[in-house]
């Protein structure tokens, strides 16, 4: 069992239940603390070494909405272990006693037990429900004697429910307590140096300081600050170079305060702005409310080791976290029944005068709402906003949804933008809106900005020409110039009806989602992040039902596009576990997303299954769902070797299949993909259309980096032609999608292997499996590492494996490459070239290896080279030209 970092104890505990269960004694080990302390990871190890000892280890998470969850975890464990000896869906029917089916259970379990001792893992036991927690309780007592180890943990909690009181009830008379508490010193250092992978210095360890020994605070907080750029590491040592905190930590903690209750939030945030120890009275008059009826918000925010408590006055436990409240100036959460009170009614709490009443909406506005708070908000955050959106909508427009579009400039237009940004925003959608051949839409988008008085002339003269070009577009055609403006279009590209009805019609997307597809595709990931948190805080005050499902869906299609493929899972599996507060159509983008990520880590019954989910719940109106399903269908029909279907489910000339126009927005690489595998198949028509249609989507928005790189990417497959694949690196590369631009790569090789350059070749393949690994696409690398096998290289290290920290083993795969350009005879600029990298990286890769081996010239690492290399380096081969690319 690998140990964590401080917790020698607490394992060595949990090490003795193993051998107590393996002996044949049961038992139960409750693991308690505060948020963060590393419950999660003490269960994990737990279950590992249980698994390497021989035992049956049986894991789950309570998460709120199950049936009970320790019956359904256990039924699934003995379907596995007793199929066919009994009748399982029996023990599930909802009228069954919880005492008969304690005694049920409880006899099953000990008859597997019996045959191989068995340790139950479940986390998150706070949130049990009444009746799970009563069967939990009652299987713990009568299978006190049998080789069962329940391994609980649980976040503290108040026991006011039934189910608590439950659990409570173990942890004091049938459970042994372990209390993992915050970290010393020397367990935070290294922990600062596992997290930032070189050895802390006085900044980093005052940074780590704030965190008050939690070690999740000091893992959001470092890998924050390398996300930012702001950790620098020179001769092994780690520096931060920031004087606040990074805003990855501040969303951390954003997301941790809405695990909280309502009330909790409020106290930390007017806590914060305090900004000293605080008492209950100074709090609950910031907050305008009695101290007493704020004493369980103070003691919930104690229980879970926010707040502590001498004698009256409270402090934060971390000042990581007070600080973060103070930067970010977090919004407090209402009471929805504040929110939604009538304004005829008095309130029954005063409210500070700083505070706006809520004002009554129509319903179907919400949307709209949301979207114009978000485009208040990118121009708080960007000085371009009006060129940024302007850029958005106009690919939007031009892949056919051209009512979206207008939507949401309609929304923009309302803010009350002055004359030079309506006529950016007006001339850039209005282009897309013609190249959809959506000249009316245009035309009224034109003539409602030149009515402007405060418009100048140079601007002016820009829209009269755009609206004579769309009069030429449409034959000089007047009902195109003479359309009234309307503040919702009476129909869609797409057929689907666009006014807003009270409620959600099938298959709808509010204008925000509309808005964060848009920016994503568009390369504008850090304005889609702006509208997606904006989103969720106007959201939560606004109190009510709020599609959550939706949003983390949409949210973990962002960082799907950015190759964070572990945090895009997390995003969609969160997304799935509320879809029982939104419509079921608002799991669609989260199920694709983790139908496209497991495809990525190499679990494709995982990706079927929730192609199968998804294609149930795409209906016939929501056309943009259906094209995100296609392309999702088409890459598990590529994975699976059936290249066949993957073509003809997007493109059939024959059957007069054309792909849809947002999938090569969205998809910069499905073009690619079309040709390489129709070229195969000998479908040449199919692959001409193909790279045609991402030519089309290119040259309408030639700003958009991804776009211009698909169409590169499609061409270069196409034509066989190297420099076409090298542009399209290139250009992925700059819009930050190192997923598209691994596949770029890969195809560039293929194309060099083909040429017979095999040195080219294994670069760029190896380059391809850097960009997948730092992504986590363990089938993209297992894929890369075969080629580079069957290629004859050595060294291809499996994905996982244990390195040393010394010697040559100890090198990376990167640092690798670099050893084998400087003893082929390049200088480090040379080698920069070919390795298509900067020579500031390659200098650095070169100081890490001359550290690792302890050595201090190249003579030396030569040596080093041919004494562990199973072939000499390429040192007669002929020069290759370096490629910038």
């Amino acid at each position: 069992m690998n140990p964590l970092l401080g917790r020698e104890n607490e394992l060595s505990a949990l090490s003795g239940h193993m051998n107590a269960v393996s002996r044949g004694s049961g038992g139960c080990v409750i693991v308690e603390g505060p948020f963060g302390i590393g419950r999660t990871r003490l269960l994990k190890a737990a279950a590992l070494e249980g698994a390497e000892r021989g035992l049956t280890v049986v894991a789950g998470r309570a998460n709120g909405t199950d049936q009970p969850i320790p019956v359904h975890l256990l039924i699934n464990f003995l379907r596995h272990v007793m199929s066919g000896e009994t009748d399982f869906d029996d023990l599930l029917r909802p009228d069954r006693n919880p005492f008969w089916l304690v005694d049920r259970m409880g006899e099953l379990v000990d008859h597997a037990a019996r045959r191989r001792p068995l340790v139950i893992v479940l986390d998150d036991a706070q949130r049990v429900d009444d009746v799970g927690a009563l069967v939990l309780q009652g299987l713990v007592q009568s299978l006190a004697s049998s080789p069962v180890l329940w391994l609980l943990a649980r976040r503290p909690v108040p026991t006011r429910s039934l189910a608590q009181h439950a659990i409570g009830w173990l942890a004091d008379h049938a459970a042994v307590r372990l209390h993992p508490g915050a970290l010393d010193e020397k367990a935070v250092a290294e922990l600062c140096a596992d997290v930032l992978g070189a050895g802390p210095d006085s900044s980093v360890l005052g940074w780590a300081a704030r965190c008050d020994g939690n070690p999740w605070l000091v893992k959001q907080l470092f890998t924050s600050f390398i996300q930012a750029g702001q950790v620098v590491i020179v001769d092994g040592i780690a520096s931060v170079v920031a004087g606040q905190l990074p805003e990855g930590l501040l969303a951390a903690v954003d997301r941790l305060l809405d695990e909280m209750p309502p009330a909790v939030r409020r106290l930390l945030v007017h806590g914060s702005r305090i900004g000293h120890p605080f008492t209950v009275e100074e709090a609950a008059a910031s907050l305008g409310e009695s101290a007493p009826g704020l004493a369980s918000g103070v003691d919930d925010a104690v229980r879970v080791g926010l707040v502590r408590r001498d004698g009256e006055e409270l402090a934060f436990t971390h000042g990581v976290i007070a600080e973060a409240l103070r930067q970010a100036a977090f919004p407090e959460r209402e009471p929805v029944a504040t929110v939604s009170a009538p304004r005829s009614q008095p309130q029954s709490q005063p409210r500070s005068e700083a505070q706006p009443q809520p004002q009554p909406r129509s319903p179907g506005c919400a949307g709209e709402d949301l979207a114009a708070r978000a485009m208040s908000a990118l121009g708080d955050a960007f000085d371009e906003a009006p060129r940024t959106l302007a850029r958005a909508l106009r690919l939007l427009a031009a892949a056919g949804r051209g009512a979206e579009a207008r939507r949401l400039a309609d929304v923009a237009l309302r803010l009350g933008i002055d004359a030079a940004a309506e006529t950016c925003l007006v001339l850039e959608l209005g282009q897309g809106l013609r190249d959809a051949d959506r000249h009316d839409m245009s035309a009224e988008l034109l003539r409602r900005t030149l009515a402007r008085q405060d418009v100048c002339e140079l601007d002016r003269a820009k829209l009269k020409g755009a609206l004579a070009d769309t009069a030429r577009r449409v034959g000089g055609a007047p009902h195109a110039l003479t359309a009234p403006w309307s503040a919702r279009p009476t129909g869609s590209a797409t057929g689907s009806p666009t006014a807003l009805a009270p409620g959600r019609e099938a298959g709808e997307r509010p204008l925000w989602a509309w808005m964060v597809r848009a920016l994503i595709a568009a390369d504008q990931f850090d304005e889609a992040t702006e509208v997606c948190a904006t989103v969720r805080k106007e959201s939560e005050k606004l109190g009510g039902d709020w599609p959550q499902c939706l949003w983390y869906g949409l949210r973990a299609e962002l960082l799907a596009a950015t190759g964070r493929l572990e945090e895009a899972r997390a995003a969609a599996e969160t997304a799935l576990g509320l879809t029982d507060r939104s419509a079921a159509e608002d799991s669609v983008p989260a199920r694709l997303v983790l139908a496209r990520v497991t495809l990525h880590q190499g679990d494709l019954a995982a990706a079927g299954e929730q192609l199968r989910m998804t294609e149930r719940l795409v209906t016939a109106d929501a056309a943009a769902d259906r094209t995100s399903l296609d392309w999702a269908l088409a890459q598990f029909h590529a994975a699976g070797g059936r290249p066949a279907m993957t073509v003809q489910t997007l493109i059939d000339v024959e059957g007069q299949v054309r792909p849809d126009p947002l999938l090569f927005t969205e998809a910069p690489t499905a073009a690619a993909t079309l040709v390489r595998l129709a070229r195969r198949l000998g479908l040449d028509a199919e692959a001409e259309q193909a790279a045609r249609f991402a030519r089309r989507m290119s040259e309408r928005n030639p700003t958009v980096l991804a776009l211009t790189a698909g169409a590169e990417h499609a061409d270069g497959v196409l034509r066989d032609d190297p420099v076409a694949l090298d542009r399209a690196m290139e250009l992925y590369r700059l819009a930050a999608r190192p997923l598209a631009e691994g596949c770029a790569r890969e195809d560039a090789a293929r194309e060099e292997e083909s040429r017979g350059n095999k040195i080219r070749t294994v670069r760029l393949l190896e380059s391809a499996m850097d960009l997948y690994l730092a992504c986590g696409a363990q089938r993209d690398v297992a894929g890369v590492q075969k080629e580079l096998r069957r290629l004859g290289v050595h060294n291809v290290r499996a994905l996982g494996t244990e390195r040393a920290t010394s010697g040559w083993e100890s090198l990376t795969g990167a640092e690798l490459r670099v050893v084998r350009a400087i003893v082929d005879g390049r200088t480090n600029r040379e080698a920069a070239s070919v390795l298509f990298l900067s020579p500031h990286t390659v200098d650095s890769h070169l100081r890490r290896v001359f550290s690792k081996l302890d050595i201090n010239s190249r003579v030396e690492l030569t040596k080093h080279f041919l004494a562990h290399e199973p072939f000499p380096p390429a040192l007669a081969a002929p020069q290759q030209r370096g490629f910038a690319g």
